[in-house]
């Protein structure tokens, strides 16, 4: 019996595991769409071709890109309320950490798994602020390491 070795990486909707004497790559899915008939279509190839061009099925046209299906997972507009799985607790410390949040004045709704709710981005930027979290890539509201408060 040898060891097996599993160590798997996430990047968006493709993963790449590595496995003792075997490597496994899942591609990314990259939706295209024909003008021509509307018709859409999925296409999983490496990175460095998505964007080469695709034949319709249907017709034969020459496809577009159809970045609203490739990106529709992600928020877009109005995401508030949003729960925030990197924010979260574990459900037992749910209790101590409302009681943090009331009484440095971010009053906080979690779910049941133990994530923060955010009400709006005031609010996010204050919780982490509070719990000493930060965003990397801060934009204007979003919350900023101490040293760069």
């Amino acid at each position: 019996m040898g060891n097996n070795i599993i160590v798997g990486v996430v990047f968006g909707d493709w993963m790449v595991d590595s496995f003792q004497n075997e490597q496994r790559i899942d591609m990314p899915a990259y939706s295209f769409v024909c003008k021509a008939c509307q018709n859409k279509q999925e296409v999983v190839r490496p990175m460095s071709e998505g964007d080469l061009p695709v034949l319709c099925d249907r017709c034969s046209f020459v496809m577009t890109r159809d970045f609203k299906a490739d990106f529709g997972r992600q928020h877009f507009g109005d995401i508030w309320p949003m729960p925030s799985y990197a924010a979260g607790v574990h459900p037992k410390q749910i209790p101590e950490m409302s009681k943090i949040d009331a009484e440095h004045g971010v009053p906080t709704e979690y779910t049941p798994d133990g994530d923060p709710i955010f009400t709006g981005p005031r609010h996010r930027k204050k919780y982490c602020e509070v719990h000493g979290l930060f965003d990397r890539n801060a934009g204007h509201s979003d919350p900023l390491p101490a040293r760069c408060r």
